[in-house]
């Protein structure tokens, strides 16, 4: 049976952006999901690989990091998310672009492609903002698998919080056609 990223693209010419949105979500709806037993606050272990953190949007999401855009300083990351921050992790996620999609050094990371567009948009807390450097995303929307050092806790630009989570990208893989983006 040909995998998923295969039968997209086969049919990708016929469904127009809608139905290839649609089938992208249905495919992370598919996919096989974690089966590690929940810790004491009720997060699934994340899975190592050698150095590197396999981490999820699910459990960012369940750390519960409550953010007040409104409150004068913001409440301190989750422990959970607190022992992430300066290590290694892998995450895969939706590249969308901040500003054109031509020449970015930056992205957002989000769980869902279209959370902006047709549902509710996510909060700063689940979204992780993607230094990429010299690392070029081939296309924005597209699921893409992200590697580096992560940062937790608030960073300001101008007095406003900008981010809350972050990612020094060593590595930027495409997933929707599992090769390496240059």
């Amino acid at each position: 049976m040909p995998r998923l990223s295969e039968q997209i693209r086969a049919h990708a010419p016929y469904l127009g952006l809608g139905g290839l949105l649609l089938l992208m979500v249905i495919g992370s709806l598919l996919a096989p999901q974690p089966t590690g037993r929940p810790s004491a606050d009720g997060q699934r272990p994340l899975a190592v690989a050698g150095d590197v953190i396999r981490l999820r949007f699910d459990y960012i999401k369940n750390a519960n990091y409550d953010f007040d855009p409104r409150a004068a300083e913001p409440a301190p990351p989750p422990p959970a998310l607190q022992a992430l921050d300066g290590k290694q992790v892998e995450i895969a996620g939706f590249a969308l672009p901040l500003y054109s999609p031509t020449g970015q050094t930056e992205f957002l990371l989000t769980q869902s492609a279209n959370g902006c567009c047709f549902g509710a948009p996510p909060l700063l807390q689940h979204m992780i903002l993607v230094r990429a450097g010299q690392l070029k995303v081939s296309g924005y929307g597209e699921p893409v698998l992200a590697r580096g050092v992560f940062s937790v806790g608030p960073e300001r630009e101008d007095g406003y919080v900008t981010s809350l989570l972050r990612l020094q990208a060593t590595e930027i893989r495409s997933l929707a056609d599992d090769r390496a983006i240059e």
